[in-house]
């Protein structure tokens, strides 16, 4: 018999039991194993999250790729492929996936402040106000 889609929900689930250990080669391992059954946006965002920890921004960037591709409107693919982005000083497509996470959740805080630091850093520092001040009021202050 084979494996099902339950076998590897829980295999994904041991994978995010192992990360919140810290243990990312472990975590990867189990949801390598889960993407050979089925392959969803969940498994390979996870995996990506594991391997930005294990500084494979690479890596992570083909994982956020490949969950974008099943499920375009998650704002965490699109932020945490921002992040690696910005690891990679690939600050343009950063910028592009942050942006992309913001157009699917508007009211994503941390998007918005990372765009902020991005827009800063190239030197557009009105656009970056304009961010950092939404973020202050997504958050109230």
């Amino acid at each position: 018999m084979g494996l099902t889609e339950a076998d590897a929900k829980a295999l994904v689930n041991e994978g995010v039991l192992s990360a919140d250990y810290d243990e990312h080669k472990e975590a990867i391992e189990f949801y390598d194993k889960a993407l050979k059954i089925i392959e969803t946006s969940e498994t390979y965002l996870n995996k990506g999250i594991s391997l930005v920890e294990l500084e494979k921004y690479e890596d992570a960037v083909t994982c956020y790729d490949k969950a974008a591709t099943i499920d375009t409107n998650d704002s965490l693919i699109w932020y945490n492929r921002g992040v690696a982005l910005t690891q990679l000083e690939k600050f343009d497509d950063a910028l592009s996936s942050y942006e992309k996470a913001i157009e699917v959740s508007p009211g994503y805080a941390d998007a918005w402040y990372n765009k902020a630091e991005l827009l800063k850093h190239k030197g557009q520092d009105v656009e970056a106000e304009t961010c950092f001040a939404k973020v202050k009021e997504l958050e109230g202050e």
